[in-house]
């Protein structure tokens, strides 16, 4: 349903026929906030300061509501009738996301380049990040690495000279070569971004009014180097103390898709340290932190690496097929937004239960341990895994074989399942194959499968807590295959646990300016590692 996001008003309430007429009728004296939130109609309602007559014929809204052919299918796809005004408009979409330094722009890069491949293909698929896409946004300390994003080059178009302003995290304030690993001088350059006002509203390519229109927030980042380690926490902290609105009861919700070092770099000791740093530091202000392993992004099988045309051209060689299955689980991920934009009455409509961000970590909170002298509550660790079935049709064995594959051989992070708090999970296919799927989905198989011995091994809980398993399950008309895509709450990780061992050692027997550094900051790590792993729990 369309609403206006000056009044809130859905189109039900409005005596107007469009939104266009609308806005003329019921806020034309009030052209500054059209301009601010509809600057893309503004041009054509107001000439000269003044209202203009609109063309009914031609208004937007009743081209939607007759529906938009997207033209045919190099696939053989469905024919899809959608509403190009829920499509365009931001409101109630899944993300906005926003990458940040160095692994953050590749990543965000692959996403774009994801998402303009199925475009120009014409493929179904298009319609989850378009329908689930609110807006993005690069940022960097460092400008040779923003001149050579898909974003800066073809996107944008952008010169170093419109970089500056549109992307450069402390404009002004360095010489935009980077932070040299140093995550306090990456806190540095954002705060002072922020002491000259709010650059999310004044300078920054990034629409304040989109952010608030997302469902939640996506920082994309690495927690290895100066900028994703030390800038990203400050950003999230100033996006919800500047930019979201403080008149909601329950906040908005802000996630970090965050690339960890491994456990097994001996020579990557400034790495681990930043990383501990940058997680406990983040955890502060977002709600769930899903981390991604190299490693394991690289063994994974190619069966969930998706085509993305030209990402050879923009990721570095190292990085093209690590971050094609990060790229599919964040598309899995923002497909449980796909059926609210979706027509109901087209022939793509999608079946099935959609789950909000929140469920994938509120169901955690209540789990952590009542304690009072914590400074803050932790993020929750949202283990990623995705799983693929080719098999034409799949009874219980095929479902135990599809489990095993995404606990184990597709899993994105390092972690032991069995040590989980619980997990969300979504299972998605062709209806020809769901049809089979969905009986042990509603009798309980498929959770029983996934709290088994070898997986989350639901038995094995000491004291009063439970350990939950949510499972939703989708109808996908345009996929050949059966997914299997979840998250895991809290397990223990190898690599996180390599980051605090070694940040703990330097806090407590370092004699330098880091040691000293982390010393003033060790009362934000302890919260968030204490609670990994299942005897942690409550």
């Amino acid at each position: 349903m369309t609403k206006c996001r000056i009044c809130y008003q859905t189109k039900a309430e409005w005596p107007e026929n469009s939104l266009d007429d609308h806005l003329l009728e019921s806020h034309a004296t009030d052209e500054t906030s059209i301009r601010a939130v509809y600057s893309d109609r503004y041009e054509r309602l107001f000439e000269n300061g003044a209202p203009v007559e609109t063309d009914d014929e031609t208004d937007a809204d009743s081209e939607a509501e007759s529906g938009s052919e997207l033209g045919p299918l190099d696939d053989g796809g469905f024919d899809s009738s959608v509403s190009d005004d829920l499509l365009d408009d931001t409101y109630g979409k899944k993300w906005y996301m926003i990458g940040v330094g160095g692994a953050g722009n590749n990543i965000m890069d692959a996403i774009l380049l994801r998402k303009s491949t199925l475009e120009r293909n014409n493929e179904d698929r298009s319609l989850v990040w378009r329908g689930g896409l609110a807006g993005y946004g690069m940022l960097n300390t460092n400008i040779a690495e923003l001149e050579q994003t898909y974003y800066a080059q073809e996107l944008k178009e952008y010169s170093r000279n419109d970089l500056l302003p549109n992307a450069i995290i402390g404009f002004g304030k360095h010489d935009y070569s980077g932070m040299g690993r140093r995550w306090d001088n990456g806190e540095k350059v954002v705060r002072a971004d922020f002491e000259d006002g709010n650059p999310f509203r004044e300078r920054w390519d990034m629409d304040p009014q989109h952010i608030r229109d997302a469902q939640a927030i996506m920082f994309v980042h690495s927690v290895t180097k100066g900028t994703g380690c030390g800038s990203t926490p400050a950003l999230a902290e100033h996006v919800r103390e500047e930019v979201l609105s403080d008149d909601y009861v329950i906040d908005k919700a802000i996630l970090s898709s965050v690339v960890i070092p491994s456990a097994e770099d001996k020579f990557g000791g400034r790495a681990r340290t930043n990383g501990a740093v940058g997680l406990a530091r983040m955890s502060q202000t977002a709600d769930a932190i899903i981390p991604f392993n190299n490693e394991r992004l690289q063994d994974v099988q190619g069966d969930v690496k998706p085509r993305i045309d030209g990402i050879e051209r923009y990721n570095p060689p190292q990085y093209t097929e690590l971050n094609k299955p990060l790229v599919a689980f964040l598309e899995a991920f923002t497909m449980s937004s796909t059926p609210q934009i979706i027509d109901q009455d087209a022939t793509m409509s999608i079946q099935g239960e959609v789950f909000d961000v929140s469920d994938s970590f509120r169901p955690v909170e209540d789990k952590y341990p009542l304690d009072l002298d914590r400074e803050y509550t932790p993020a929750v660790i949202l283990a990623p895994v995705l799983g693929r079935s080719r098999d034409a049709s799949l009874d219980k064995s095929g479902l135990e074989i599809l489990v095993r594959n995404a606990l184990f051989h597709n899993k994105l992070s390092d972690f032991d399942p069995t040590t989980a708090w619980g997990g969300t999970f979504l299972i998605y296919g062709p209806e020809e194959k769901m049809e089979s799927i969905s009986p042990y989905v509603n009798d309980n198989t498929l959770r029983e499968i996934i709290g088994g011995e070898e997986m989350l091994d639901v038995g094995d809980v000491s004291g009063a807590e439970s350990i939950d398993i949510h499972i939703s399950q989708m109808v996908i008309p345009y996929l050949d295959d059966v997914y299997l895509w979840g998250t895991l709450w809290n397990p223990r990780m190898p690599s996180l646990e390599a980051m605090y061992e070694h940040a703990k050692k330097l806090k407590e027997e370092g004699n330098s300016r880091q040691a000293e550094s982390l010393r003033d900051i060790w009362h934000l790590v302890d919260p968030l590692f204490s609670c990994l792993g299942r005897e942690n729990m409550a």
